[in-house]
């Protein structure tokens, strides 16, 4: 009789919807509908499609609930955020720290925010409600108000967003900006200390090469370049640049006052919902996926949004209007509680284009996702690799592909390369 013992059977891959639980919908339900809500039944539907999100698994929960005293049950939805459980250890520790972020602005942040706009008279920032929030390390869910019945959608990604959208979005990030300024001149601490998780960002991570994805992104972006052509020295600096994207991220992202406010540090096309009139015209917002909120300059969010979801035609055109609708709104927040902005519209620009090198950043990192087919959407739930390096070679192949067989793909690289040279950002 062999003495080995029989090897234990593998434990079945956890899946993101297996997270959700009942205790939690239940939870929610109070939260949302008071500690009378009775709940009834509750599952899940799916609703978002490839390439909508990237962090974390989207995905909506349908309940059904009485109240005490009604005679019919009544119907909501909300909106369900999960561990994506991917088998990519590297992934899944970039996603706690995104889950840690979004759950810490949700508890300790958004409510120092609405206290002093409420003192103001001031509405509450433009956020989806959040009704639940439960952070065990690798099942994460935070469960959110539903959008979409009250009319707000995703705009398309692929089109671009002109200036009526992103007038909506920079008058919201000037409020959000406003309301952090107020409070940081407020607080008797630093934020970052109190709450480390504001602090933690992409270049936190030192395992696995993960700290190095702004320089793969880097060198993805002059593979690219190069395949088009015409932009050799483009290529070059890029190329150049590549090993010190790290310093130039920390550098850029780097609290600078009088330009520091609560950003919230991931604005572009899919993480801004519009809701439109009977004409077609966008006429409310809301900003969602808090994940990569941090203290830093507005200039940050503002080249984020510009560089990343606008066609270049609509960016040149529309720079000054957009700006100033910013610096308006911000202004304002600040006016009604009879504070003098710290900075000029003049001054503004010019942070604005001292903060073009991470607009650079993020547009090569961003753009290919914002211009992809769903066919050209890299699958991170199967990728079970953990060596980041071959990832983002296998990444690489994928966006060379797409240079050849995307047409959005170069106008909008290179839109974003031409007024990098005209500023002088790339020499």
């Amino acid at each position: 009789m062999s003495d080995q013992k029989a090897a234990a059977p593998a434990e079945p891959r956890k899946s993101p919807h297996s997270l959700i639980q009942e205790e939690q919908v239940r939870a929610a339900l109070r939260a949302d509908k008071g500690p009378d809500a009775r709940l009834t039944s509750w599952g899940v539907k799916d609703f978002t499609k490839k390439g909508d999100n990237y962090a974390c698994t989207v995905t909506s929960i349908e309940v059904r609930y009485s109240l005490s005293g009604a005679e019919e049950e009544e119907e909501v939805t909300y909106v369900a955020k999960l561990n994506p459980c991917r088998q990519m250890g590297t992934m899944n520790s970039f996603t706690t720290v995104v889950f840690e972020k979004e759950a810490g602005f949700y508890k300790e942040i958004a409510p120092l925010l609405e206290k002093e706009l409420k003192s103001i008279g001031e509405k509450p920032l433009k956020f989806a409600k959040c009704f639940g929030l439960f952070t065990q390390k690798d099942s994460e869910v935070i469960i959110l108000e539903d959008l979409r019945p009250g009319g707000f959608k995703m705009f398309d990604r692929h089109k671009g967003m002109d200036k009526d959208h992103v007038t909506l979005v920079v008058k919201e990030l000037g409020r959000l900006h406003a309301a952090s300024k107020l409070l940081l001149d407020k607080i008797p601490y630093k934020l970052e200390e109190k709450f480390p998780f504001m602090a933690k960002d992409f270049t936190s991570f030192n395992e696995n090469k993960f700290q190095d994805i702004f320089q793969w992104y880097c060198i993805n972006a002059a593979e690219m370049t190069e395949r088009i052509g015409g932009y050799e020295s483009v290529v070059a600096w890029l190329r150049e640049m590549a090993p010190k994207c790290n310093e130039i991220f920390e550098e850029q992202t780097k609290s600078n006052p009088p330009f520091e406010v609560i950003c919230h540090g991931d604005c572009w096309n899919n993480n801004v919902l519009f809701k439109y009139n009977e004409e077609g015209v966008p006429t409310d917002v809301r900003l969602v996926d808090l994940q990569i909120c941090r203290k830093s300059s507005p200039g940050t969010d503002l080249n984020y949004l510009m560089f990343t979801s606008l066609n270049g035609s609509d960016r040149r055109e529309n720079l000054d209007s957009i700006l100033r609708s910013y610096y308006a709104s911000f202004s304002r927040v600040l006016g009604v509680a009879k504070e003098r902005p710290p900075y000029s519209f003049e001054e503004l620009v010019r942070e604005y284009r001292a903060k073009h090198l991470f607009g650079l950043l993020m547009g090569i990192m961003i753009v290919p996702l914002v211009v992809s087919e769903a066919s050209e959407v890299m699958d991170l739930d199967d990728v079970k690799t953990d060596d980041v390096e071959l990832f983002m070679k296998e990444q690489r192949e994928r966006v060379l592909k797409q240079v050849d067989s995307n047409p959005l793909l170069r106008p909008r690289l290179l839109s974003i390369f031409d007024e990098m040279v005209e500023n002088g950002v790339i020499a």
